[in-house]
């Protein structure tokens, strides 16, 4: 890969295809994974959340979704990175780096004070690279409820 091929760029609708085959990687394809057209109207409408994607030619290898959170509890705002996915082949060559520093921008640009993210408890290669990327670990642990829907 190189240096000069590669682009991070915000996320439009045109890219959902794209979005929703790399997601389906990532997450697995289950009901709860949106559809190409979900994935559009999500990148038009949603205002809080920002969606960067890496770029070489005219596939796309990665993705980083975040959300802002405001609140009236705080003075401050805090980006929360979500999602972050690079394709296999595309690993180990900074594309991961280049998409946090990229939505780390984008967030700040929206008025956020810090950042956070979630990842998996056994998950020892994201952790190191969110360590090497200025992140460190917290006490709090996450709960989380889930409301079974029908499927389509």
């Amino acid at each position: 890969m190189r240096e000069d091929v590669l682009r991070i760029r915000l996320a439009s609708a045109g890219d959902a295809d794209e979005l929703q085959k790399l997601n389906a990687l990532f997450n697995g394809d289950d009901y709860y994974c949106n559809s190409p057209d979900g994935i559009a109207a999500s990148l038009e409408e949603n205002q809080q959340e920002i969606v960067c994607v890496a770029e070489e030619g005219d596939a796309l290898v990665g993705f980083c979704c975040g959300q802002l959170f405001k609140s009236i509890c705080y003075s401050v705002n805090y980006g929360e990175i979500t999602e972050l996915f690079v394709a296999e082949e595309y690993r180990r060559r900074g594309v991961a780096a280049k998409l946090i520093a990229f939505i780390e921008a984008e967030f700040q640009k929206r008025g956020a004070n810090g950042f956070q993210l979630f990842t998996g408890e056994e998950n020892a290669a994201a952790q190191a690279f969110y360590r090497s990327q200025g992140y460190s670990e917290t006490s709090e642990t996450m709960f989380r409820k889930r409301i079974e829907r029908e499927s389509k």
